[in-house]
C-alpha cells in the first residue's frame, strides 16, 4: 500500500502569470466537472454507444481569498474590464508517495469568470472573505 503525504499550504494557483496568494487559511479550492465526460446511447437489442464528449474537460475553479488582498484587487480589477478576461494558468500541488516527490498539476485554458462574488456585510464577525469561480473550457490534470 502506498503512502502519500500531502503538505497542507502546498498548492498553488496561477492565472493569467499572477500568483493567487492569500488564500483562506483552512479552505479549499474545488475542481468541479461541468460535463459528463462520456455519453451512451443505448439500444433495444442490449447494444451500446459509448463516446468521448468533446466538453469533458470543461471544469469550475472554485476559490476564496482574504478580501481587499493583492489577490482580491487582481480578481477585482479583473471583472471591472471593459471586456471579458479570459484566463489560462494553473493549479498545482506538491506530495510526496513512498518517499518520492511529485507534483500534481492542473492545466488550466480558456476561463472566464461566470459568478461574481457574492459579498455579505454583518456586525459580528465580518466576512473577510471573496469567493470567486471560474469556467474552464480546457482543463487537464497530470500527475
Amino acid at each position: 500500500m502506498s503512502q502519500v503525504v500531502l503538505d497542507a499550504d502546498s498548492t498553488t494557483l496561477v492565472l493569467n502569470g499572477t500568483v493567487i496568494s492569500d488564500l483562506v487559511a483552512g479552505d479549499i479550492i474545488t475542481a468541479t466537472p461541468v460535463n459528463p465526460l462520456s455519453s451512451h446511447v443505448n439500444s433495444s437489442g442490449g447494444g451500446v454507444t459509448i463516446n468521448k464528449r468533446t466538453d469533458g474537460d470543461v471544469f469550475d475553479i472554485a476559490f476564496n481569498v482574504q478580501k481587499m488582498s493583492a489577490s482580491d484587487l487582481f480578481m477585482q480589477s479583473q471583472i471591472n474590464q471593459e471586456s471579458i478576461v479570459v484566463f489560462n494558468g494553473s493549479m498545482k500541488e506538491d506530495y510526496t508517495r513512498d518517499g518520492s516527490s511529485g507534483v500534481e498539476t492542473w492545466q488550466l485554458g480558456a476561463g472566464s469568470i461566470t459568478t461574481q462574488p457574492t459579498d455579505t456585510k454583518n456586525n459580528t464577525d465580518g466576512n473577510a472573505t471573496r469567493p470567486y469561480t471560474i469556467r474552464f473550457r480546457n482543463t487537464r490534470r497530470n500527475l
